[in-house]
C-alpha cells in the first residue's frame, strides 16, 4: 500500500508539470473571399510584417498556435490578396454602435482559445468577430485608449472613475491595460496606482502591465519635486541639470525634429536676453534619439544658453520622471528643485505671461 505522502507528491508533481494552455485559435468563414491565402499580422510594431498564415478553403481558414512564452492578448489584423493582387483587410464590425453609424475596423483583439470571424465580403457592416471576454472587451470600449485625459482635477477624476468601472467589469481586458498604458503620462501618480492595481494578476504579469509597473517604479510621487539629474553636453561632459546657486533655472525639453519646439526658440531667446543671467539659468535639454540630428539643429538655431542632451542609456528612466510624452515643455524650477510653473506645449501667447511671472517671482525671491 503506497503512503499517503507519495499519492500528495505525484499530485503535486502532476498539478506543477502542467504547462497553462495558451493556445491561439482563429477560425474564420468569410463569403466572397475568393483569396488562396489569408495572413496574421501583429499591430506592433507598426510596419511589422505578417508572421503567419492560413490556406483558404471555401471562404474558410483556421489559424492554430501556441505562443513559446506566456500569451495574454494581442492586437492583430487579418488580411488577404485580391484577384488583382492587392491586399486587403478583413475588417470587423462593431454590433455596440448604431447601424447607421457602423465603423469597420482593421485591427481587432484576439486572446487564448477560439475566436472566430465570420461575415460576407459583399456586405458594409464588417465581419462579425467572437472571441470571448478580450473580444467583447475591445469592441464594447472601443475609443477608450483615445480619451483625452483632461487638465482640470474634476474632470480628470471623473474620467478616473471611468475608467476603473471599466476594468473593474473585465480585470484582464487587453484593450484596458493598453488604453492605460496610453494615459501613463497624463494620470496622477496616485491615480496611476489605483488604475494599475485595478487589474487582475493575468494583465500585470504582462508586457504591458509590467512596462506600467515600472513606469509607476520611476514616476515621482509628487510631480513638484524635479529630479536634478545628470545629462550631457556637447563634448559628453556631465552637467547637472539644475543650478542650484541660482534663483531659478528654466529647462527647455525639445528636439531637432519637432516644429512647435522650434517656432518656440525666437520667443525663448527673447525671454533669456530680458534677465540677469546671475538670477536665472537657462538650460535646452534635447529627446533626441541621435546626436548629430541635435547637433546640427542646435547649430543652425544658435542658442544662446547651456545646450544639453538625455543619454539614450537613461531615456526611459528621464522619459517617465520629467513626464516627456509629448514636446516642448518647460518647467521653472527653483533653487530646492521645486516646480513653480510648468508650461505645456507652444503658445505664441506666452511670451508676455512668461516674462511677467519670471519678472515677478525673482522680485519676490
Amino acid at each position: 500500500m503506497k503512503k499517503p505522502y507519495y499519492i500528495i507528491l505525484l499530485m503535486l508533481i502532476g498539478l506543477f508539470s502542467c504547462k497553462q494552455d495558451n493556445t491561439v485559435t482563429i477560425r474564420g468563414n468569410i463569403k466572397g473571399l475568393k483569396s488562396k491565402w489569408v495572413y496574421y499580422k501583429p499591430t506592433f510594431p507598426i510596419g511589422g510584417k505578417s508572421i503567419d498564415s492560413a490556406k483558404v478553403t471555401d471562404g474558410k481558414f483556421e489559424f492554430n498556435f501556441r505562443p513559446d512564452t506566456a500569451f495574454f492578448a494581442d492586437i492583430v489584423s487579418l488580411s488577404y490578396k485580391d484577384e488583382k493582387g492587392k491586399r486587403e483587410y478583413i475588417a470587423v464590425g462593431n454590433p455596440n454602435e448604431p447601424a447607421k453609424n457602423h465603423s469597420r475596423y482593421v485591427d481587432f483583439v484576439v486572446g487564448t482559445g477560439v475566436t472566430t470571424i465570420t461575415g460576407d465580403l459583399s456586405k458594409t457592416e464588417g465581419a462579425i468577430l467572437n472571441g470571448g471576454s478580450q473580444s467583447e472587451s475591445y469592441l464594447k470600449n472601443i475609443t477608450l485608449p483615445y480619451i483625452r485625459i483632461s487638465k482640470d482635477s474634476v474632470r480628470r477624476a471623473a474620467q478616473t472613475e471611468r475608467i476603473k468601472k471599466i476594468i473593474s467589469e473585465n480585470p484582464d481586458s487587453y484593450w484596458s491595460l493598453s488604453a492605460l498604458h496610453n494615459f501613463r503620462f497624463y494620470v496622477e501618480h496616485a491615480q496611476l496606482i489605483e488604475l494599475y492595481n485595478s487589474f487582475g494578476d493575468a494583465a500585470r504579469t504582462s508586457y504591458y502591465g509590467r512596462k506600467l509597473k515600472q513606469f509607476i517604479d520611476n514616476q515621482p510621487a509628487n510631480k513638484s519635486q524635479f529630479a536634478n539629474s545628470i545629462f550631457n553636453d556637447v563634448d559628453e561632459k556631465p552637467v547637472n541639470l539644475v543650478d542650484n546657486t541660482k534663483k531659478l533655472n528654466m529647462v527647455i525639453f525639445w528636439a531637432s525634429w519637432c516644429g512647435p519646439c522650434r517656432q518656440e526658440i525666437p520667443s525663448l531667446k527673447r525671454i533669456a536676453a530680458q534677465f540677469n543671467k546671475d538670477d536665472i539659468r537657462f538650460v535646452s535639454v534635447s529627446v533626441d534619439e541621435k546626436k548629430e540630428n541635435w547637433l546640427t539643429v542646435m547649430k543652425a538655431e544658435d542658442m544662446p544658453w547651456q545646450q544639453l542632451i538625455i543619454p539614450r542609456p537613461i531615456f526611459q528612466k528621464a522619459q517617465v520622471q520629467y513626464n516627456l510624452g509629448f514636446v516642448p515643455q518647460v518647467y521653472l524650477v527653483n533653487n530646492k528643485n521645486i516646480v513653480v510653473k510648468k508650461i505645456d506645449g507652444f503658445n505664441e501667447g506666452n511670451e508676455e505671461r512668461v516674462k511677467t511671472f519670471i519678472a515677478d517671482y525673482l522680485a519676490k525671491n
